[in-house]
């Protein structure tokens, strides 16, 4: 591959060409937006904007370029357009300069995203103010890497669109932990903003369903349409998504439905146990010891609050095939705990056992799920799945 020359493209503006990266909707399956990328004698020129020794103005100028080649081919259509801009370019005559090319077309500026580089941001403060101005004019601003941009400059930008790279996303297999975890954090800030979600670089199924699965509202990636000279209506996407997504629906539909019938199946279980007349609120350790062989296999964890969250049993743990009791957090109250109240509410409104979402323990750094029980005298159960029993049932992502 010939390395971009940067003086070679100041010097050939007229060389510059942009291609068109097709944007699929989560709910039309339709081609319902475009990615901007320019090139230079078939090179990109992500290179040659982030080149230091290139002055500001030239990489504007070509900048400028490749928007007025695209709103010439975009004029007429309907599908929104994202131009990637550094925050630099933007800063340049309040923000007027990058868009002086799409006002001198009276190109439509509410179909255009200005996506800038959440990594690559400068003077937040002031770029704020300028993505204020654009949303006055009707123009939407992006942020792209915002799984790799911090939270306080997320929401001092406030974009109106989230974009998120997938590309260091490997086959489910060798997936870190923490990945589920930094999309959900991306889904908590995007319907913070009001912003929809783009999920890009998408190359394999695993992908896209993750992206499925976590709020995205568009797709781009070589799974669903590559780049081309022009712009494209129609993407090979649209039938992948027809194909595939019903089959991701019906899989978390299934899973939902063991979840629910476990859910009932447990009721019934510690229902039985507590009807059996072994409870009682003077012996609530003996009670847990009394319980917990019965229940081997299932449960790994268990200790009693009251209403208000005060936990007044010891936590009895299965450790190396034994039940053991611990009292370290006899008197601690677990009101704090985000779960606690709905939990509390939904075993109130239900008038049964509840099982939580899962999440990953803090103790034993494994992924379980917390089923709760009311129990007689104002007392309520807790008591940990444990993981190979949620692996065992499918019900692990």
């Amino acid at each position: 591959m010939i390395k971009l020359d940067a003086v070679d493209v100041m010097m050939n503006p007229e060389e510059v060409e942009v291609t068109f990266e097709p944007i699929l909707g989560a709910a039309t399956f339709q081609v319902e937006g475009y990615m901007v990328h320019g090139q230079f004698r078939g090179e990109s020129l992500t290179p040659f904007f982030y080149d230091d020794d290139v002055p500001l103005e030239y990489q504007l100028d070509i900048a400028k370029r490749m928007e007025r080649l695209a709103a010439e081919q975009l004029r007429d259509a309907t599908q929104f357009v994202t131009f990637r801009c550094r925050s630099e370019w933007i800063l340049e005559q309040g923000g007027e300069a990058f868009l002086a090319p799409l006002r001198e077309l009276n190109f439509p500026l509410h179909r255009i995203y200005v996506t800038l580089q959440g990594t690559d941001l400068v003077d937040v403060s002031r770029l704020s103010r300028v993505v204020q101005y654009y949303r006055s004019s009707g123009v939407k601003v992006a942020l792209d890497f915002a799984e790799s941009t911090s939270i306080e400059d997320i929401m001092t930008v406030a974009p109106e669109m989230l974009l998120v790279d997938l590309a260091t996303m490997v086959e489910k297999k060798t997936l870190s932990v923490t990945y589920p975890q930094m999309l959900q954090t991306m889904e908590y800030i995007a319907s913070r903003l009001g912003a929809p979600l783009l999920y890009k670089s998408i190359d394999h199924l695993g992908q896209l369903r993750y992206a499925w699965r976590h709020g995205g509202r568009y797709y781009m990636g070589s799974l669903l349409g590559q780049s081309d000279a022009m712009p494209p209506r129609e993407a090979k996407g649209m039938s992948v998504l027809t194909q595939e997504v019903p089959s991701f629906f019906l899989h978390d539909q299934e899973r939902l439905k063991r979840l629910y019938e476990l859910e009932f199946e447990l009721h019934k279980r510690i229902h039985d146990l507590v009807q059996s007349g072994k409870w009682s609120r003077d012996k609530k350790d003996e009670w847990l010891l009394h319980i917990a062989p019965k229940l081997e296999g299932t449960f790994v964890r268990y200790y009693l609050t009251d209403q208000t969250g005060f936990q007044t049993s010891a936590n009895v743990y299965q450790a190396q095939s034994n039940w053991t009791v611990d009292n370290t957090y006899r008197g601690y109250n677990w009101s704090f705990r985000p779960y606690f109240i709905r939990t509390m509410a939904a075993m109130d409104v239900r008038g049964r056992g509840y099982l939580s979402e899962d999440y990953r323990d803090f103790s034993s750094n494994e992924v379980t799920r917390t089923f709760s029980y009311p129990l007689p005298d104002g007392m309520f159960l807790f008591a940990d799945l444990s993981e190979e029993f949620l692996y065992q049932n499918r019900l692990l992502d």
